[in-house]
């Protein structure tokens, strides 16, 4: 049984933590709904892990680029005020994730808070969406983005945090809402989530370190197979989201929301 509940688990997680429909929500349904027990701060860990890994192996030219760009102003002036600029942006979500971090975990991480949660923000996506524009203006749309436009999208990602939401939902709205195109602003959710995931998963790596008391779920091998499938499935939903957004927006995203959410509600 631990078997299926670890491939389950890497496949929710790899395809939730980037297409918008809530990673946190779909983790928290499936102990519920499969009766299942917590994966534990073992597995949150490794599943974070392995997505980051997603997306640096992904992105590695641009992450190399903006991380380049970090300490040669003088050459890079645009890519190094987008390179601090999500540095800077990381931080809202840090503060709300520090300071109401374990109170979301005991308060809202009810089924019926989720289910209302993905119909919520399921609207405000399709507002950001019917707007936007889906011609790419490439790299040198992103290297044009304001300090402010990448705070604001930077604050938007600390709603994230909220059971439901979804990071790369409303990060992409943001910027549709910060005049970005569908594909920039898809694209620039990617690397603003970057420093987001890293930090989450060295939190949960260290709290796993800390309290090595916490009796494991999951052999080795499970917890490995968990993350070569959250890193392959991963890899897989960042190409999907990239696509789907650049050919059709958030319109299909919205309509999943919608019907889990009232399937939740409905059941909860």
């Amino acid at each position: 049984m631990e078997d299926i509940q670890a491939i389950l688990l890497g496949l929710i997680q790899g395809l939730t933590e980037f297409l918008p429909v809530s990673s946190s929500g779909h983790l928290i349904l499936v102990p519920i709904l499969f009766d299942y027990q917590d994966q534990g701060l073992a597995m949150d860990a490794i599943l974070h892990l392995a997505t980051l890994l997603a997306i640096i192996i992904f992105f590695r030219r641009e992450l190399w680029q903006l991380l380049c760009a970090m300490f040669d102003k003088k050459n890079q002036p645009a890519r190094h005020r987008v390179a601090w600029g999500i540095i800077v942006a990381t931080v809202p979500a840090g503060v709300v994730g520090l300071s109401l971090g374990d109170w979301i975990e005991a308060n809202l991480r009810s089924p019926v808070f989720v289910g209302t949660n993905l119909i919520f923000w399921s609207f405000v996506f399709w507002w950001a969406d019917r707007g936007a524009a889906r011609t790419d203006g490439g790299e040198a749309e992103l290297n044009g983005m304001s300090f402010k436009q990448i705070l604001l999208i930077g604050c938007a990602q600390a709603v994230a945090l909220f059971p439901g939401t979804s990071r790369s939902g409303i990060t992409i709205a943001a910027g549709l809402f910060m005049n970005l195109s569908q594909p920039a602003a898809a694209r620039f959710a990617f690397l603003l989530g970057t420093p987001a995931i890293l930090a989450a998963g060295l939190h949960k790596t260290v709290s796993v370190i800390t309290q090595p008391e916490e009796a494991l779920i999951f052999t080795s091998g499970q917890m490995a197979m968990a993350f070569s499938i959250s890193f392959l499935s991963g890899y897989l939903a960042i190409k999907i989201l990239l696509t789907v957004v650049s050919r059709v927006g958030l319109i299909p995203f919205v309509i999943y929301r919608l019907l889990l959410g009232g399937f939740i509600l409905a059941i909860y």
